[in-house]
Parts: structure tokens; C-alpha cells; sequence
């Protein structure tokens, strides 16, 4: 069996994309997933299967619209292993400690289109902002309410993203790393 954490995007607690967790727990266990535990109302899934990570994606992602009727969903999966390679990349270390709510990584489907490395370095906001291969790294020291980055991201990005930060990362390692024993 292979642990798994799989970052949903566009699920909230209200609105466009409600999802119950336990709802989506309950119907994770019925298609075999094992060992399911989530992670705050926002699309977080640690589990295992035996499955490929491709085989895995594909499966919640039916699940989402074949169950949930979600169609504006994206999943994202990663491995303890590269999760816990996310986090020791971590280039805002004074962030992670100062201000670890404040800090997001943006999980990328893919890597971003060619160009847009040249589009990071233009943006002009407050934020510092680092991009290693399928992950974006935000210090957004001045807070998130004012960003100007969001509408920016969404336009210049061109890949499937979700966000979470640092404690959420370090939370669902952490709960992941507890299966793989």
C-alpha cells in the first residue's frame, strides 16, 4: 500500500463547492481507498491505496463528479516523499516560523507555461514569491486580504493550483508520515 495526500481545489465549507468531509470520507472508503483521515473543511485526503498516483487522481476526480456532482474540481496528489521535499525547500525559513498562516504554497498540476517565471519577476506587490518546478512559494508578509497576486496567479499561471499553508503542509506530512508506519 502506498500513502497518499490528495489537495482538492475549489472545495469550501459554503458555497460553490461544498463538500462535507465526512461525506467525502465515507464515499473515499467505499471506492477502496484505506485509512482515509482529512484535514480541516478544505479538500485535504490522506490515505493509501494500491494504486499508481495517476490511478488515484483519476479515481477521486470521478468520484467528485460522479458522487458529489462537482465538476470545477481539481485534485492534486503528492507522496509523503515529496511533500516532506516541499517543505525542507522551504525559502522563506523566517516566514515558516514568524508567520507560518501567512506563508502558502501553491501546489501546481504540472509545471507552469514557459514565460511565466519572466511574469513572477515583473509582478510588483508586497509579496515574495519563489517558484521551484511544480511548487510556488508566497510570503504574503503584509497578509492576503489586499493582495493584488490572486487575479494575477489566476491570469498568468495557465496550470490547475491550490494553496495551503505552511501549518496545513506540515499537518498533513505529519499525518501522512503516521500511516507510513
Amino acid at each position: 500500500m502506498t500513502v497518499f495526500i490528495a489537495l482538492l481545489r475549489a472545495v469550501n465549507v459554503g458555497g460553490t463547492g461544498r463538500l462535507p468531509m465526512q461525506d467525502l470520507k465515507a464515499a473515499c472508503e467505499k471506492a477502496g481507498l484505506k485509512r482515509v483521515s482529512t484535514y480541516i473543511a478544505s479538500g485535504n485526503l490522506v490515505f493509501e491505496i494500491d494504486k499508481s498516483e495517476p490511478a488515484v487522481k483519476t479515481l477521486i476526480t470521478q468520484l467528485l463528479r460522479d458522487r458529489f456532482r462537482l465538476t470545477k474540481n481539481h485534485t492534486l496528489i503528492r507522496t509523503p516523499r515529496s511533500l516532506a521535499s516541499v517543505i525542507a525547500g522551504n525559502p522563506f525559513a523566517a516566514a515558516a516560523t514568524q508567520r507560518p498562516n501567512r506563508l502558502m504554497i501553491n501546489f501546481l498540476d504540472g509545471l507552469p507555461p514557459a514565460g511565466f517565471a519572466d511574469a513572477l519577476s515583473a509582478y510588483r506587490g508586497p509579496e515574495r514569491l519563489r517558484l521551484d518546478g511544480e511548487h510556488l512559494y508566497v510570503d504574503y508578509a503584509e497578509g492576503m486580504a489586499r493582495s493584488k497576486l490572486t487575479p494575477f496567479l489566476d491570469k498568468a499561471l495557465k496550470v490547475p493550483a491550490t494553496g495551503r499553508n505552511w501549518n496545513t503542509t506540515n499537518r498533513l506530512l505529519e499525518m501522512a508520515r503516521a500511516l507510513d508506519t
